[in-house]
């Protein structure tokens, strides 16, 4: 069975991948910080990203107070890979998108 990807980077001389299928998500680049903290620890927080799906808002108290995200997935897999914040209190995180290693 081959595997199709809805995007590819090519250009790219590090990139980001899904842990059980590979699919391509971040081009390093797009790599704001891996000390970015989730609820089950450590986790990369992301400029942009490919190959991913947004499930519904919700409202999570997070480290930082309280914040509207959505858990975002593989497109390929379906696998969870993280969070995307929504609303956030603080302007400098909105709009990114955080991958928590699950």
């Amino acid at each position: 069975m081959v595997k199709t990807f809805q995007a590819y980077l090519s250009n790219c001389h590090r990139t980001y991948s899904c842990i059980h299928c590979r699919a391509h998500l971040a081009n390093h680049d797009e790599l704001i910080s891996k000390s970015f903290q989730g609820s089950q620890g450590r986790a990369y927080l992301f400029n942009s990203v490919v190959n991913v799906g947004c499930g519904p808002a919700e409202e999570r108290v997070l480290l930082t107070g309280l914040h509207a995200v959505a858990d975002i997935y593989c497109e390929c897999c379906k696998t969870t890979l993280g969070w995307k914040y929504l609303i956030v209190v603080y302007h400098c995180c909105c709009g990114y998108l955080s991958f928590e290693k699950l």
